[in-house]
């Protein structure tokens, strides 16, 4: 290995490190039910009347609302992780007059995710802010009809009808997970590819791993119930009534394409 591969292998060590918190992964980054998973691919059962397998396309459940609010990732029925890393003000790297300093900690709460995984409006509001910045990479801004202000930032993409004033609700899709950012427009790969969300409440950030923890819960459990209720319709033969369900519960989105 060359010095310079060297030195740019430790500093994306060093950078995933200050994006997820201490340790490699974050400061918190214990699996459970309710902060993260893997979904796991439903078995195929039931059979049509021509005979075939009811298997549901591979997509993303449709997005799940407690009290107005959405979680601000798409959960698949295919093999795929989403995990919330506890990093709120874990500590952060600036570029200062050249040189990367400890300068500030970490206003928000990361969440890993496959590339290209759906980006959802937490909340019903305008979008205040869209495009590049430095730190942030491509990210969106919504403000909450609630009041507060949601900045989800390092996409990959941004959902076409995303711009200033647009309307959005809770669960629109707003665009996709990838790992934009710390440089120039374009720049990426600095570190794995996760969404960060921020919540700014007045004129202070708070912490929302709280909300996303409970929204993720109530996600998985909803998933579960839809799915065991569109599995029993197959295991029953009724093939119509399955495939209304299928298309109620999954939204009509490509799953990642892979680089």
């Amino acid at each position: 290995m060359t010095l310079g591969k060297a030195k740019r292998t430790i500093f994306a060590v060093i950078a995933s490190a200050l994006v997820f918190g201490a340790g490699p992964w974050g400061q918190s980054s214990a699996l459970s039910s309710e902060a993260s998973g893997v979904t796991q691919p439903p078995a195929s059962v039931g059979m049509s009347a021509h005979g075939e397998p009811l298997r549901a396309p591979a997509a993303y459940y449709r997005p799940v609302l407690v009290h107005g609010n959405a979680f601000p990732l798409a959960r698949s029925n295919f093999l795929s992780l989403i995990q919330i890393f506890n990093n709120w003000h874990a500590p952060r790297l600036r570029l200062v007059n050249g040189t990367w300093q400890l300068v500030g900690v970490h206003e928000g709460i990361d969440i890993a995710a496959e590339r290209g995984t759906p980006i959802l409006a937490m909340a019903e509001g305008v979008v205040d802010a869209v495009g590049w910045t430095f730190y942030s990479g491509t990210r969106i801004g919504v403000r909450g009809n609630d009041g507060r202000y949601y900045l989800f930032a390092h996409l990959s993409e941004v959902a076409p009808g995303i711009r200033l004033g647009a309307r959005v609700s809770a669960g629109d899709f707003l665009g996709r997970v990838g790992n934009t950012g710390y440089g120039p427009p374009g720049h990426r790969d600095v570190f794995p590819p996760h969404l960060h969300v921020g919540i700014l409440a007045g004129a202070r950030w708070v912490d929302p791993y709280g909300v996303l923890a409970s929204l993720y819960g109530a996600a998985v459990s909803a998933d579960r119930e839809a799915q065991a209720r569109l599995d029993a319709l197959a295991l029953d033969g009724r093939t119509a009534a399955w495939h209304h369900a299928v298309s109620a519960l999954l939204l009509p989105l490509a799953a990642p394409k892979g680089e």
